[in-house]
């Protein structure tokens, strides 16, 4: 194989997809666009695997929610 033969390890389709499904949640890419680019048939598939929450986007999620309710107090950071 080529791919060998440059000194390139092999990396499975499947970790190719995750890295993809992952990449396109961090970037706030909307879920439906996000299911049809990974050509998914259920859009709970796409999120049950590849969306993961950082306590940063937590944090930054609640401080959204409360200036949204029109306070303008900070949310703690978490533990």
């Amino acid at each position: 194989m080529r791919i060998r033969q440059a000194g390139v390890r092999q990396i499975p389709l499947r970790n190719t997809r995750h890295t993809t499904g992952s990449l396109l949640v961090a970037l706030k890419v909307h879920p439906k666009v996000a299911q049809r680019i990974l050509r998914q048939s259920q859009l709970t598939i796409t999120f049950d695997v590849y969306a993961e929450a950082s306590d940063e986007e937590i944090r930054e999620a609640l401080q959204r929610l409360t200036l949204g309710f029109g306070q303008s107090r900070e949310v703690p950071p978490g533990p």
